[in-house]
């Protein structure tokens, strides 16, 4: 059919498909009309010529996306469609989204890099099979719903998530680099020696028959791991734990002395038990909630900073005097008395005072996004209560003091005295 007349009822189609969104109706529309002309219809130039709030209204069960680029696309919510890897322009799946989407064909010689198969049906996929740009490749690529048929040997698997896939076998030792940096290895069971190599930022939980000694990793580094599900044997002493989750872990001891660059920052520490002092410890951002041992003196961390640390099991010894305390979360923890006048900056931004002891003036204190709940001591006049409620704070457990009501005793008792 001549171009002209594809374009006309391209066209039309669209002008239908607007109307019929607008519409509110739901369902998805059959179009019962000739496969191939269908598919000169939907697509141009080799790729989908409808716009993407569009096409997906349509049941594609009877249209072919062979030679056509679907790299990028995002198929979910859409209906029906069945893809042939091999068929697809270049061979590539690359981030392409396939929620949705029957996967009919093999995967060999596919580019998968950044692909999502969650929520897709029939994938089976051998990894010495599939192809990146430089070889061998998952990286990034989401595997749920994925049947694993191969090993993994000199495969780049960097970033990618093996959440809810099925049969994944895998040995460190002879993945691509020896890295699994970014890797979530959910529903991966792991065969073979972690030393040497790179788990920053990996993710174990979910994963099984992983063993790791912090001390022969790559570069002593497990900066942004998530260790649950993983046997940890070995010390923590010159490894870098910044960041890293030890939720779900057995038998943990950290000496904050001891680990690499004395840093706790944003380190969540359920689990832990913690020998040795905070002295000049970074604990920024840390959480500590369900660790135990933890006894802190905030004039002692490192940059007197308590910035955004989560404090519950924590026992507090020491002032806060030019402390900072923005965001802080005390809830859970104990000992706590602070005066707000002499906090670093006069200020209490955003930070949950449940569990301290507030011993000192609010006046001009910063309390915008502060939450009082479960504190204990505080005391503010009614104007300054009403602009620290616009200010987003939580005045719960404050007591608010109207000094109209004092000046209306003070009268009364002194007439009674007179």
């Amino acid at each position: 059919m001549k171009y002209e007349k594809i374009e006309k009822l391209r066209k039309l189609l669209i002008e239908k498909l607007k109307k019929y969104k607008e519409s509110g109706a739901k369902d998805y529309i059959i179009l019962d009309i000739d496969k191939e002309l269908f598919g000169q219809i939907i697509f141009q130039d080799h790729k989908i010529a409808i716009p993407d709030n569009l096409w997906k209204l349509l049941d594609l069960s009877n249209v072919s996306f062979d030679d056509v680029n679907v790299q990028g696309i995002n198929f979910t919510g859409s209906k029906g469609a069945v893809i042939n890897p091999q068929k697809v322009c270049g061979m590539s799946l690359s981030i392409t989204k396939l929620t949705g989407v029957e996967i009919k064909g093999s995967l060999n010689g596919v580019n998968v890099e950044g692909a999502d198969f969650t929520g897709s049906k029939g994938a089976e996929l051998d990894p010495q099979k599939v192809f990146g740009i430089f070889g061998k490749s998952l990286n990034n690529t989401k595997l749920a719903d994925v049947e694993i048929v191969g090993s993994f040997d000199y495969v780049d698997v960097e970033g990618a998530d093996f959440t809810g896939s099925k049969g994944g076998v895998l040995d460190p030792q002879k993945i691509h680099a020896k890295s699994l940096c970014g890797t979530t290895l959910t529903d991966v069971e792991i065969k073979g020696s972690l030393k040497g190599v790179d788990v920053m930022l990996a993710n174990f939980t979910g994963s099984k028959g992983g063993v790791l000694d912090p001390q022969k990793i790559k570069n002593k580094s497990l900066k942004g791991t998530k260790l649950a599900d993983v046997e940890i044997k070995g010390s923590f002493n010159g490894v870098d734990v910044g960041e890293a989750n030890f939720t779900g872990c057995k038998g943990i001891v950290i000496d904050p002395q001891k680990v690499a660059n004395k840093s706790l920052k944003n380190t969540k520490l359920t689990d832990v038990e913690i020998v040795g002092s905070f002295d000049y410890v970074d604990v920024e951002g840390a959480d500590f909630a369900g660790s135990k041992g933890g006894v802190l003196d905030p004039q002692k961390v490192a940059n007197k900073s308590l910035r955004g640390t989560k404090l519950a099991d924590v026992e507090i010894v020491g002032s806060f005097d030019y402390v900072d305390v923005e965001g802080a979360d005390f809830a859970g923890s104990k000992g706590g008395v602070l005066d707000p006048q002499k906090v670093a900056n006069k200020s209490l931004f955003g930070t949950t005072l449940t569990d301290v002891e507030i011993k000192g003036s609010l006046d001009d204190v910063n309390v915008r996004k502060t939450d009082f709940t479960g504190s204990k001591g505080a005391k503010m006049d009614f104007d300054e209560a009403e602009s620290a409620r616009k200010a987003g704070a939580n005045l719960t457990d404050v007591q608010i003091i109207k000094y109209e009501e004092i000046e209306d005793i003070i009268t009364k008792t002194l007439k009674i005295n007179n």
